[in-house]
């Protein structure tokens, strides 16, 4: 069906909500109760919306919730493309997961083909998915699902969403992996009723998204919150994906850490790594963080700077955007004494007067299950472009 804006924005309070009566409604809109009713019953007999558990009365007529149906909007193939895998999830808009999979990417996969392949066999083994919504490292237009440009696949301009649903029939929603992460923040995570709050993601690449007076920013040109190629060292040697030396990302991601960890080692400095390095020919960053743990003098130097670069790079978006809240998003926030080196810094170089708290998500393992559930959720009912096969 076709919705009225005041529908739209009925809508998006019940999702958001996830539970709220029609008085309350009417007060957040401002609305009579009686144009509440108009624009709610056609929602109701659509089975859109439904009528959910009274609430205990506090007097008078106890008031019945709204909330939306889950089996309406059906179930949701969700992919997350990582640069090394791609993992898929069947859910529903209220982030129930009825299957997950992995599926590793080789260096002489073709991307696409590989994808199609991965959607077909999920598509054959799970009935009744309704949507498909990926979330996708490197720069991606939402707005028409293009991958503008990947770094990690050396991938430019491939109309993925049109390829897609060409080929499957079912429509099909894109977004940058780190945007996705701040989407899963807000209806998963801990900033839930936060309005203005910036994600930092650091794990292979270094990438954040801006979450400001409720809506996800994407910038002009799709590119807002690339953050990781910002040239914090105009000195450095170190080459990034992106092809810039001395980028955030080049200097303090997963990956930067352990390939001067590595570059170290193999110049004969010692580090309780070495011998696993000499064993296995590669060392991870759960390894990194081991050897941090251990207090090991090489490991906790290299990281330690990395996190001193990240808190500079903090102070940078506080300064520029003032978040409420920022959240950190990979591993090496995890481990105590790290997460404090970077505290310690942020302390020395903002102002007393910038306000802001420092958030480690507590749900990174599930991430990239949630990250396209999240994209879904998020643009269900901010325009009116869902469509009737759904």
């Amino acid at each position: 069906m076709k919705f009225t804006q005041s529908q739209l924005r009925i809508l998006e309070i019940i999702k958001n909500k996830n539970k709220i009566s029609r008085k309350k409604i009417a007060e957040e809109l401002e609305l009579t109760p009686a144009a509440i009713t108009k624009s709610i019953d056609p929602l109701l007999y659509s089975g859109i919306v439904l009528e959910v558990a009274q609430r205990e009365s506090t007097g008078g007529r106890r008031a019945t919730d709204l909330s939306l149906n889950k089996y309406w909007v059906g179930k949701i193939l969700g992919i997350s493309l990582t640069p090394t895998s791609i993992i898929t999830a069947i859910g529903d808009i209220e982030g129930e997961i009825f299957k997950t999979n992995s599926y590793k990417i080789e260096k002489d996969d073709e991307l696409t083909s590989y994808l199609e392949d991965i959607i077909e066999t999920e598509l054959k083994e799970e009935s009744g998915v309704k949507v498909i919504s990926m979330a996708i490292t490197g720069l991606i237009n939402s707005e028409n699902g293009v991958i503008l440009f990947s770094p990690h696949y050396k991938r430019k301009k491939i109309d993925l969403k049109k390829m897609i649903e060409e080929k499957f029939k079912i429509p099909v929603l894109i977004e940058n992996d780190v945007r996705a992460m701040a989407l899963t923040e807000r209806y998963f995570g801990e900033v839930k009723e936060s309005e203005n709050y910036v994600v930092l993601n650091v794990s292979e690449g270094i990438g954040s998204s801006i979450f400001m007076n409720g809506e996800l920013l994407s910038g002009h040109g799709f590119i807002a919150g690339e953050i990781g190629h910002v040239v914090m060292d105009r000195s450095s040697l170190r080459r990034c994906s992106c092809g810039k030396r001395g980028c955030l990302e080049a200097e303090a991601s997963n990956s930067a850490i352990i390939n001067r960890l590595v570059s170290m080692i193999k110049l004969n400095n010692y580090s309780c790594l070495k011998e696993k390095l000499k064993k296995e020919g590669s060392i991870d960053i759960l390894d990194v963080i081991e050897g941090v743990k251990a207090r090991d003098f090489l490991t906790t130097k290299v990281t330690t700077e990395a996190m001193v670069i990240i808190a500079h790079s903090i102070d940078m978006i506080i300064s520029l955007i003032n978040p409420e809240k920022i959240v950190l998003i990979g591993e090496i926030f995890k481990e105590r004494l790290l997460l404090s080196t970077l505290k310690l810094e942020l302390q020395k170089v903002t102002l007393e007067e910038q306000k802001y708290d420092l958030i480690v998500s507590d749900i990174l393992n599930e991430m990239h299950t949630y990250n396209p559930i999240s994209i879904v959720r998020h643009n269900l009912f901010r325009k009116n472009i869902w469509r009737d096969e759904l």
